[in-house]
């Protein structure tokens, strides 16, 4: 982009240009150019190299994640076949900072307690290589709905997703977690390069409101830290009030708290304040992500951590049993049945008390009518391999995600429907025609 500069909201201008001093000539100017874009290869489900081979996107590495790559454009990569089998994930490339941070380890216990869309927590899960537990909430019911279709999508099967207010988990999960991420909500001056009507309406009444918000909800990912515990604290704003000075604040109540060091080296130091937040991240547009800044913090102390409790399961209905092993090579370590719903995970299954549970690990399915009926997330879950599987061309492939039905001969039953041997989800048979199971909501255009 070329030409006049658009209009800058004068309020906001002006504590940039107090914020950035000599730099924010640059930052003025970035808002001419086009928004970075990117995408997370999910190695979950394929190897960097494999990726390239299968997918023609480009191989420009971001330095915010080591599986993170620029993008040109992205219109249209979401009804790809590629991303409806979970093989990446569109992220603004400086968003995968946070966990780059955060560190995630296989075996760790983890709380994303700010979660939806997703994207984060998938990068998580990436990291946990199907090991440990992670649990990713998400206040708005809708939000978590969206949020447990992309952990969906991903393939990983140790991930519970919760509806709920973040002191409720902090009082059922106290000291719980060897890591909390607490990507906050905010004033998103990160993003007013991708939306300028957001910054048109920005105000310093609505900074306040974030940074009072901020400071309860990390109050509540305080609670749910074990001591020895790593909390990382995020935002994509440029605002000290969301950032610095709510680390000051939370650091002052709890002196048991302390900032480390962030052990990357994109991005820039942060403010210094009396509470050595020179040690945090910012990154700016002219440090080749949109915006964000990213605090890892360690809570001091040895004492065990908190436990879960175990959920109580009904009897696993014989109908699912046999589907379960006419269909599965590897069964599931552990299962759980609630109200006619079958799980399977590779954890216990957890009693999170009065919290809304979303999702817990994999959904497999439903008794209806005396049938049971499989769910999508069965057949994108990484742990599954299928004895009956239909492998489809892209033409095919493109067919199925309209939700098209699909001409094969086949034994009568269900199928896992698969695309260079990644599944897409499911259909049934009837011996010549393969029944669309695809998620509706899903359905591309």
């Amino acid at each position: 982009m070329s030409g006049r500069l658009p209009a800058m909201n004068e309020a906001y201008s002006r504590r940039m240009q107090f914020l950035l001093k000599y730099e924010y000539e640059a930052y003025r100017a970035s808002f001419g150019l086009k928004p970075f874009r990117g995408y997370r290869i999910n190695t979950l489900k394929i190897a960097e190299e494999e990726f390239f081979h299968t997918v023609n996107l480009p191989a420009g590495r971001t330095p915010f994640a080591e599986n993170g790559f620029y993008l040109h454009e992205e219109a249209g990569l979401g009804s790809t076949p590629a991303y409806a089998a979970g093989l990446f994930y569109l992220q603004e490339p400086s968003a995968s900072a946070a966990v780059t941070v955060l560190r995630p380890q296989p075996g760790m216990k983890i709380l994303d307690l700010c979660a939806a869309p997703g994207s984060k927590t998938t990068q998580i899960l990436e990291m946990m290589q199907g090991q440990g537990i992670l649990v990713a909430n998400e206040i708005n019911s809708k939000r978590a709905q969206i949020l447990a279709e992309n952990v969906e999508r991903s393939g990983a099967v140790n991930c519970f997703v919760l509806n709920e207010e973040p002191q409720k988990i902090a009082e059922t999960c106290r000291e719980c977690f060897d890591q909390v991420l607490c990507d906050a909500p905010c004033s998103g001056e990160g993003m007013f390069r991708k939306d300028p009507d957001a910054e048109q309406q920005w105000s310093e009444e609505s900074v306040s409101s974030c940074a009072i918000r901020q400071r309860r909800i990390l109050n509540s990912a305080y609670q749910c830290l074990r001591q020895g515990g790593i909390l990382v604290y995020s935002t994509c704003t440029f605002s000290p009030e969301e950032d610095e000075e709510t680390i000051a604040a939370f650091l002052h109540e709890h002196p048991d708290m302390a900032i480390v060091s962030s052990g990357v080296s994109f991005g820039r130091p942060g403010i210094l304040t009396d509470a050595d937040t020179n040690q945090a991240v910012r990154i700016y547009p002219m440090d080749g992500g949109e915006g964000h800044f990213v605090c890892r913090m360690q809570k001091n102390g040895s004492g065990p951590a908190g436990h879960f409790t175990v959920s109580g399961s009904e009897r696993i209905p014989q109908e699912a049993g046999a589907f379960l092993k006419e269909q599965l090579k590897n069964p599931y370590p552990y299962y759980l049945v609630k109200n006619g719903i079958l799980y399977g995970g590779v954890n216990p299954f957890y009693d999170f008390g009065r919290c809304r549970i979303v999702r817990s690990q994999v959904k497999l399915g439903e008794l209806r009518n005396g049938r049971f009926e499989p769910d999508h997330h069965f057949y994108m879950s990484d742990w599954s391999l299928f004895r009956h599987a239909v492998e489809l061309d892209d033409a095919k492939a493109a067919a199925f995600l309209r939700g098209e039905t699909i001409a094969a001969d086949t034994a009568k039953g269900y199928y896992a429907v698969q695309w260079k041997g990644h599944a897409l989800g499911h259909a049934k048979s009837d011996g010549r025609i393969l029944k669309n199971k695809y998620p509706k909501q899903l359905r591309t255009h």
